[in-house]
């Protein structure tokens, strides 16, 4: 049993290394716990694509959402009750559709 424990914990430094040496921080023994290397970081948009994007975005609106994190209205044709109810008779019917998990099934519901 402390064999394949420790068996296990190697394999898993073993994986994470890797993904820890290509990263911009990298943990060190001193007081800070970590040592900073820029020169690991994955290429980004640069300046000018960012701004122009800020300026799209500023231009079409949807600016005032993200600053806030609100969500971003969807644009598009509304569905109707109608399709929203098929959809969910379609989706009982598929064989993952778990009522202990999703809740039950909702009954015939008559339009207004």
């Amino acid at each position: 049993m402390a064999v394949r424990t420790v068996l296990t914990a190697l394999s898993f430094v073993a994986l994470a290394a890797p993904a820890m040496a290509s990263s911009v921080i990298h943990s060190a023994p001193t007081e800070l716990g970590y040592t900073t290397h820029p020169e690991h970081a994955e290429v980004g948009k640069s300046r000018e694509q960012v701004l122009a994007e800020m300026d799209q975005s500023k231009k079409d609106g949807t600016w005032q959402y993200h600053r806030f994190g609100a969500p971003v209205p969807v644009k598009g044709k509304a569905i109707t009750r109608e399709e929203v109810l098929a959809d969910l008779e379609r989706s009982q019917k598929h064989p993952s559709w778990a009522a202990r998990r999703v809740g039950a099934p909702v009954p015939a519901v008559p339009a207004p």
